[in-house]
């Protein structure tokens, strides 16, 4: 293979697309129009392989050096989880309004504030053995909500078993085991789950400890516990703890926005501290839950109790209520969450993920991966097993494919290469450009693996997913794009960059000369500009960065800045934080090449690889994308959609991604399309209440004043593509003059 510098022979000079043998007929024109009604008419008939060519990189010298890593990585959230010790784990959590939170019950009492009564604190202190204490109990966690304040994540009240020693008249060591072996084998004949305590343990709660009641069990919820609650009274010295546990309400569904919590550290088991906290105190471990942590966590409150030398509780006074933390009021919209994982799970084998986001405020409303997990088997804890078998499971189903997994955009990112060519005056929209079979580049065949030649226009290229017409704009063509400055659109539309949402998102990779210099050992050829153009080569990014740029595209004026969270709000519901819809990219100097790119989604759907993407009450565009990923022996396929609706004055930009399993065959076309048109349907009535209403917030969001910098490097870049125009021009006369010496013609039949 050869390395660094292409070396391109007479005829390779003598582009395909540019000249013909004397004599010869002109190739085809075809109109968008023309080449939908090409297209056959049963897609159903159709293998789904035949929709649309699936492409792979073509191996250009150097990518030996370095695998860029592919398909889903873990997310560091994930990976840097310590799973429990034990189920024993316990989390506190709560409401945004103290009063809606359930009160803690003992067995029989409601632990309200009690009057203080100064004569039993008197008696207390002329007891030696008396006992005072001034607790913490730790503050419960606030709610986690959607965009209309649908709860996603919350509390409910729990118990734990626990042997209630008080004093023993009997302290000899003997009877403080009878005691406890009696209340744990009474437990186990009710049928309460009992972890392993040894003598030691039971001593050493007795001797420091024995005011307090020793959880001996895993957590029980509130509707788990009612058909033990009379087997719990029979129990001699039994206890049930209540607490607040976490209670993620809608399952599995965006658990990978949620994320779960865990316990910040283990009760202490020496002699009673003040302060010690009664309950374990929780902190969030991924997600969400980890991100705002901070503003989740409620104010712990305080709770005194006294007891006498025979161990007597004689006061249980709650002094100070604990304050719940505060409210996330994310973007998402639950029902269309769910509906999004439903069309997944039904449509993609499990393996897949879909985003959208509104294309005016960059608000995310489904962020949807699959397959997912139950965060509740987090809650109060997850044994080592458990965590262990979802952490080794080779679909990683900890891991969001949505943010969390990078891949090659295929196709899909030919909306960013036609934009770019326009943008930079390589093309217009009315210009043709000959497509054959395959378009030679120094020693390597860039093929196209669709049944359609001939002489097409960008739009047209996009109905057809055409390979050739991209390759040439970007590598071949007088003049072309080159694969830097395609590159640089290409992080204009978020490209190459973490989107700035609070979850551990991966930036994916747009390389640049010096990246490919450190990877490969050289810099950029033409080849890598062919590759480069039909989202292959070193080129990956996450379905959450195709949706952000189809939003750009969609927007037309500008690409706007992501987000996930709405409001915080604080325990009295004053807002703490307000999202405010603002630009990342402005985008102006593309508003022309942007609706032309348009023209060409719609055109997708309407007649083109995107069919089955076409929805019942609503119209849609889009654009296909099918390619090999992953290690060659895998053998395995991608397949996307990426599109934008209403297509005439678009609302809403998704992308579906499906993870295909080894040897077998999909096309974007087929299973991606599918995701997308089930999902629209499903959230029908929905949708169209949606659409009924104003745009949210895109009469507040200008396309922010190009920056300097950036004005001075579009400038310097017409500049330099208006120079190399010249030259190109100079070159192209040169070449015209001597085929015209050697029989060859511009295309055109001599007269």
């Amino acid at each position: 293979m050869l390395r660094g510098k292409f070396f391109f022979s007479l005829v390779s000079l003598m582009m395909p697309w540019m000249v013909l043998p004397a004599g010869a007929q002109a190739p085809q024109i075809l109109t968008p129009e023309q080449a939908a009604a090409a297209m056959p008419d049963d897609a159903e008939a159709i293998p789904a392989d035949e929709m649309e060519e699936t492409v792979e990189t073509v191996k250009l010298g150097g990518e030996e050096k370095t695998t860029v890593q592919e398909g889903v990585q873990q997310a560091e959230s994930y990976e840097s989880t310590v799973a429990p010790d034990s189920p024993t784990n316990v989390e506190i959590g709560g409401t945004t309004d103290t009063e809606a939170t359930p009160p803690l019950k003992t067995d029989e009492e409601v632990m309200d504030p009690t009057v203080h009564d100064p004569s039993r604190v008197a008696y207390a202190a002329t007891r030696p053995n008396a006992r005072t204490m001034s607790l913490t109990v730790p503050g419960p966690r606030g709610l986690i909500t959607d965009r209309d304040g649908n709860v996603m994540a919350c509390s409910e009240v729990a118990y734990q078993p626990a042997i209630n020693f008080g004093q023993l008249q009997d302290e000899s060591e003997e009877n403080i085991l009878r005691v406890a072996r009696k209340a744990i084998a009474a437990y186990e004949a009710a049928g309460f789950k009992v972890l392993e305590k040894t003598n030691a343990q039971l001593l050493d709660h007795y001797r420091n400890r024995r005011w307090l009641p020793l959880a001996i069990g895993p957590t029980v919820r509130e509707r788990e516990l009612a058909p033990l609650r009379e087997k719990v009274k029979k129990i001699e010295h039994s206890h049930l703890i209540p607490l607040y546990i976490r209670n993620y309400t809608s399952g599995t569904s965006a658990c990978h926005i949620l994320g779960y919590t865990g316990a910040k550290a283990k009760l202490p088991t020496g002699p009673i501290n003040h302060n010690d906290p009664i309950f374990e105190r929780q902190e969030g471990r991924a997600g969400l839950e980890l991100k705002f942590n901070k503003q989740l966590t409620g104010k712990p409150g305080v709770w005194r109790l006294m007891f006498d030398e025979s161990g007597k509780k004689i006061l249980d006074e709650l002094q100070t209520k604990p304050k719940p933390g505060g409210t996330i009021v994310t973007t998402l919209n639950l029902e269309w969450q769910k509906a999004a994982e439903q069309s997944l799970r039904d449509n993609t084998l499990g393996r897949g993920a879909f985003v959208m986001v509104d294309v005016h405020s960059g608000e995310i409303v489904v962020l949807a991966s699959a397959p997912n997990f139950d965060p509740n088997k987090f809650i109060p804890a997850i044994s080592q097993k458990d965590y262990d078998d979802l952490r080794n499971d080779p679909n990683t189903p900890l891991v969001s494919r949505a943010f969390a997994g990078v891949y090659p955009p295929a196709s899909t990112f030919k909306t960013i290469t036609v934009a770019a060519a326009l943008r930079h005056g390589i093309i217009e929209e009315s210009t043709y450009v000959n497509c054959p079979f395959s378009v030679r580049i120094g020693n390597h065949e860039f093929k196209n693996h669709s049944k359609f030649t001939g002489s097409i226009n960008c739009v047209t290229a996009l109905v057809l997913s055409n390979n050739p017409f991209m390759y040439q704009v970007a590598a071949t063509r007088n003049p072309h794009l080159g694969a830097q400055r395609l590159c640089d659109v290409a992080r204009r539309f978020g490209y190459g960059s973490t989107a700035g949402i609070p979850l551990p998102d991966k930036a994916g990779n747009v390389p640049d000369e010096s990246w490919m210099h450190r990877n490969y050992g050289r810099g950029f050829m033409a080849g890598d500009a062919a590759n480069l153009s039909i989202g292959q080569g070193a080129l990956l990014a996450t379905p959450l960065q195709v949706a952000h740029a189809v939003a750009g595209i969609a927007n037309g004026k500008y690409l706007p800045k992501l987000q996930l969270v709405r409001q915080v709000l604080d325990a009295e519901g004053n807002v703490v934080y307000q999202f405010t819809p603002t630009s990342q990219t402005n985008l102006s100097d593309m508003e022309s090449a942007l609706a032309t790119v348009r023209k060409g989604m719609k055109a997708v759907v309407n007649g083109g690889t995107g069919r089955r993407a076409k929805l019942s009450y609503v119209s849609n565009a889009g654009k296909t994308g099918t390619a090999q990923w992953g290690r060659p022996s895998d053998d395995c396929r991608l397949a996307w959609f990426a599109g934008f609706m209403p297509a005439d004055e678009p609302r809403y930009a998704y992308a579906a991604l499906y993870e295909g399993k080894p040897h077998q065959r999909i096309s974007g076309g087929h299973m991606a399309a599918t995701v997308v048109r089930e999902f629209f349907e499903s959230i029908k009535s929905g949708m169209q209440e949606a659409l009924s209403k104003p745009k949210a917030g895109s009469a507040d969001v200008p396309a922010e004043e190009l920056s300097e910098e950036e004005r001075l490097r579009i400038e310097q870049e017409e500049t330099a593509a208006a120079a190399e125009s010249a030259a190109q021009e100079v070159q192209k006369r040169e070449q015209e003059k001597r085929h015209s010496r050697s029989g060859w013609d511009d295309g055109r039949s001599r007269r």
